[in-house]
């Protein structure tokens, strides 16, 4: 939802009609997760994805018709067979189930202010739609989880799904703060890697102290933050949590070290380092002699990223952007 609000609203602003199209359940192998959203304007425009380009052509005919009619719509799409190549369906060989919402900002403005609100202040909650009637509610975290956990436990996984709760089928579509990558060190590696996490969905922090290297001018696409600061001071001003991943780059020990000293304190999710093994190893070190033991080490993902036989600053930025998507996707 987050990826395609600013054009959703964009259309609001110039008074064009549009509907979503949710993903709302999986089963085998499906080219897009549950929770993706496409937004479909009246004129036909798309902003998003459900299916990657299998089935969006039927999903837009629906859509416009539920414009029409101003009701919800529920699609299942399923693989197609060797014996009907021209049928709309899956060629993954999976099925997924779409839920069509014409009008959201209109038929439930309310839902829909609070919705954009969560996202834009970063505050999880999760949209509740009973599937019966397209009722739909708003849950946040501290209210009452009168689904027994189920609400709980689906936020602190991070995954969207359809459940069933007294008879009624609800589809729990989670808004979970956004993920964010600090980078420790605006060097060569810094630029791509930059790049390449925020075409990914995560928010982007540069830290560091030298004025040369924290440079807006350096980055054709701009991190979210640069802090010229020292990391002590940097990382003190961030919310360093269990979505947040983290790698250290500048090869200078009186950055990078302090860095991991804070970085193993907290709960973050990833802590990569650059460096030759031999530069881990005099690492490790100066961090066992404060205290780190061989446990909380481990922690340090170095030599940083995937072993792809990466060379340049723009395949270790690769490496390490898919040593990030790995991590993510293994804790949820």
């Amino acid at each position: 939802m987050r990826d395609v609000l600013p054009t959703l609203e964009q259309w609001t602003t110039e008074g064009h009609k549009f509907a979503t199209a949710t993903v709302t359940k999986t089963w085998g192998s499906s080219p897009r997760p549950i929770g993706a959203i496409m937004g479909i304007r009246d004129d036909g425009l798309i902003i998003g994805s459900v299916s990657g380009g299998c089935v969006e052509t039927a999903v837009i005919e629906e859509a416009q018709k539920a414009l029409q009619t101003g009701l919800p719509k529920e699609l299942k799409f399923e693989a197609i067979g060797e014996d009907s190549l021209w049928d709309v369906g899956l060629s993954c060989g999976g099925q997924i189930q779409i839920w069509i919402e014409p009008d959201p900002q209109f038929r439930s403005p309310e839902i829909w202010q609070q919705v954009v609100q969560n996202i834009k202040t970063e505050q999880p909650c999760i949209v509740i739609t009973k599937m019966s009637d397209s009722n739909t509610i708003i849950w946040e975290p501290g209210q009452n989880d009168s689904c027994g956990g189920i609400l709980q436990s689906a936020l602190a996984n991070r995954e969207s799904q359809e459940v069933m709760v007294d008879g009624d089928r609800l589809f729990l579509n989670v808004l979970c703060t956004r993920e964010k990558v600090v980078i420790i060190g605006s060097v060569h590696i810094a630029v791509p890697l930059v790049k390449f996490v925020k075409e990914l969905g995560f928010e982007t922090v540069i830290i560091d102290p030298r004025s040369a290297f924290a440079n807006t001018d350096r980055f054709p696409v701009c991190p979210d933050q640069i802090l010229c600061e020292w990391p002590d001071s940097g990382l003190s001003k961030l919310n360093l949590n269990a979505d947040t991943y983290a790698v250290v780059l500048t090869h200078d020990p009186k950055i990078d070290d302090v860095a991991l000293a804070i970085l193993l304190k907290s709960p973050v999710a990833y802590i990569g380092a650059l460096g030759s093994r031999v530069t881990q190893a005099k690492r490790r070190d100066t961090l066992r002699e404060q205290g780190f033991t061989e446990n909380e080490l481990q922690r340090i993902r170095g030599p940083v990223g995937l072993n792809i036989g990466a060379r340049s600053p723009e395949e270790i930025a690769l490496s390490i952007a898919a040593e990030i998507v790995q991590v993510r996707r293994s804790e949820h």
